[in-house]
């Protein structure tokens, strides 16, 4: 369960490796974002050496203090599946997204869930491992 000021690690190439929770999207009284669902983050801090390899365009968005949307991905809960199973991952992580919750980068770094991957079509295509 991720709410205000949780401090998550990102999982994906964009060069950006710790976001802070700033407004969990959803309903106006909405406070607790748990796995997959989309989150407004601020960057807190940056990897420099992913940083240097992007392209130009694209080095430009990404600072310290810049606000993204995020899709939440793992979670240190327990995750319950339709057979009884239950699932536990010892980080927070999400990864960048736009308004349609398209992921920003090409690549996922870790594994995400099967059920993520079959409700949102577009993240199963640059995940490497699903569970």
């Amino acid at each position: 369960m991720i709410q205000v000021g949780t401090i998550l690690k990102v999982s994906d190439k964009t060069g950006v490796t710790l976001a802070q929770c700033i407004k969990v999207l959803g309903p106006a009284k909405k406070r607790i974002a748990v796995l997959g669902e989309v989150i407004l983050v601020s960057v807190q801090q940056i990897n420099p050496k992913k940083f240097q390899n992007m392209k130009f365009f694209k080095r430009k968005r990404f600072f310290k203090g810049t606000l993204h949307r995020g899709l939440i991905i793992r979670t240190k809960v327990n995750y319950e599946r339709s057979t009884g199973i239950f699932i536990k991952f010892s980080e927070n992580c999400l990864i960048l997204v736009n308004r349609k919750s398209i992921p920003i980068s090409n690549r996922i770094y870790g594994v995400v869930l099967l059920e993520l991957c079959r409700r949102l079509p577009s993240l199963g295509c640059v995940v490497r491992y699903m569970i």
